[in-house]
């Protein structure tokens, strides 16, 4: 994974976190089912997380993945931009979450104006409902398809560092 992804990603993880205030990280692990040691491994960079579990970690806030990556994006390049202006470590900081925070608003406010739209078409007695029943329910589909295919992935690659672990062990 491209590492810029993986900072992005962790960036806005800690905000979001912040954001929900103590016993955040419990929450999201008990409720997401990931291991709590593992968010823990993504919060302090020793491990990037994978696809799926980062996929869960930003459905926890109601954000796409990408929406995530946005987030993080525009929060580390704000950082780099006030540093670069000589900003005392206080004021920084102080900046840094406010740029976040609206940052943050306007994902969240993009989305619920989507899901309002949404709404109003599907409250409408119109065929435009029924196409976008029809799209919605492909598009259910194809990411459940997409979710379970990266499952998949993920066991193969796991079943062949096991396999090319035992054959080396078994002098293969």
């Amino acid at each position: 994974m491209d590492q810029s992804v993986s900072k992005y990603f962790n960036a806005a993880l800690i905000y979001l976190l912040d954001q929900e205030g103590r016993g955040a990280q419990s929450h999201q692990a008990g409720q997401q089912k990931i291991d709590r040691g593992y968010i823990k491994a993504i919060i302090k960079g020793r491990k990037p997380g994978a696809e799926d579990v980062r996929a869960k970690i930003a459905a926890h806030f109601h954000l796409t993945y990408e929406d995530m990556l946005a987030l993080g994006r525009r929060i580390l390049e704000n950082r780099e931009d006030d540093i670069l202006e000589g900003d005392s470590s206080v004021e920084q900081k102080k900046l840094i979450h406010d740029k976040a925070a609206e940052t943050a608003g306007g994902v969240i406010s993009s989305i619920t104006e989507k899901i309002m739209k949404t709404v109003v078409v599907l409250e409408s007695d119109s065929t435009c409902r029924d196409v976008l029943v029809d799209l919605i329910d492909a598009f259910h589909e194809a990411v459940i398809t997409h979710n379970e295919n990266l499952a998949l992935r993920n066991r193969i690659k796991k079943m062949e560092v096991q396999i090319a672990r035992l054959k080396k062990e078994a002098g293969l």
